[in-house]
C-alpha cells in the first residue's frame, strides 16, 4: 500500500438476485437500511468515509448517503463505531445497492494501517401501514 493513499473497498448488492421482488421494492412500504461498524487500531489513527448509493437496473443513480465521521486520533481509542442509515421513500425502480468504504491511516505509514471495518449490513424491512 502507498503510504497515505485511501484504500478503497466496493460491494454490489443486487437485491432482485437476494430475493427481494421488483413489486415489492417499487412499493412505497420498503426501507433500505445500511450499517458499518469502524474503528482504528491502537497505535495509529484513521479517517473512514462510506458512500451507500441506491442504483437502477442500468447500474445510474438513483439516491446515496455519505458519511464522514470525525478520524480517529491516535493512541486514543480501540472501540468500533457504527455509521447507519435508512432510506425511504426512494421511488420505484431501484435493483442495486453499491455500498463503497473508504479508509486511511493518519500517519502515512507504509502499510494496512488505516481504518478497520467490520459488520457491514444491508437489509430491507417492509413498513406495515
Amino acid at each position: 500500500e502507498t503510504p497515505g493513499l485511501w484504500c478503497f473497498k466496493r460491494q454490489l448488492v443486487d437485491l432482485v438476485m437476494e430475493g427481494v421482488w421488483q413489486e415489492l421494492l417499487d412499493s412505497a412500504q420498503i426501507e433500505i437500511c445500511v450499517a458499518d461498524w469502524w474503528g482504528a487500531r491502537e497505535n495509529c489513527g484513521c479517517i473512514y468515509r462510506l458512500r451507500v448509493r441506491l442504483l437502477d437496473v442500468y447500474e445510474h443513480e438513483v439516491v446515496k448517503f455519505s458519511a464522514s465521521p470525525n478520524p480517529v486520533l491516535q493512541w486514543t481509542e480501540r472501540g468500533c463505531r457504527q455509521v447507519s442509515h435508512v432510506f425511504t421513500n426512494f421511488g420505484k425502480g431501484i435493483r442495486y445497492v453499491s455500498f463503497e468504504q473508504y479508509g486511511r491511516d493518519t500517519r502515512s505509514w507504509v502499510g494496512h494501517y488505516g481504518a478497520l471495518v467490520t459488520h457491514s449490513s444491508v437489509r430491507v424491512r417492509v413498513r406495515l401501514s
